[in-house]
């Protein structure tokens, strides 16, 4: 009887976690992601990257969490960026790469709950998606947003 209820409490356990789970990733995981996927892309072997950094497999279509900058790019409410910078140093503005935002696909800002350049703890799935040019992109979808105090 001990060892059902062991077994049974492990089981538990063991998918909770796995159900609820989200890893907390930063921006350096990010930016060693793309310059992985940006060496591969563009057949570039002699750029030194860190072969132990995280990789595109590991968080790809997995429920992430990162911190940073939200912006409000649309008069019409309807793109929203989360960027490693604020608005003023943005990718958009020229100070930085792609590998510094993450589209939130379909995010709604409800009531304007968020402006431009909120620190925000934003979760959701992790995904890379291609633009018409052929670039890299990277995106986070079914997102939940919360402001960092």
């Amino acid at each position: 009887m001990k060892i059902k209820t062991v077994l049974f409490l492990f089981l538990f356990v063991s998918l909770s976690n796995s159900v609820f789970s989200q890893e907390k990733i930063t921006w350096k995981n990010v930016l060693e992601i793309y310059a992985k996927e940006f060496r591969l892309t563009e057949k570039n072997p002699t750029s030194t990257i860190n072969e132990k950094a995280m990789t595109l497999e590991d968080i790809e279509n997995k429920k992430v969490t990162i911190t940073g900058y939200f912006l409000d790019l649309d008069p019409d409410g309807e793109w929203y960026i989360l960027s490693k910078n604020p608005f003023a140093t943005c990718f958009f503005c020229g100070k930085a790469g792609p590998e510094t935002v993450l589209e939130l696909l379909g995010y709604k800002n409800e009531k304007k709950k968020f402006k431009s350049d909120d620190m925000v703890e934003v979760t959701g799935i992790f995904n890379s998606i291609h633009d018409l040019e052929g670039k890299l992109n990277f995106v986070l979808e079914n997102v939940s947003v919360k402001h960092i105090k």
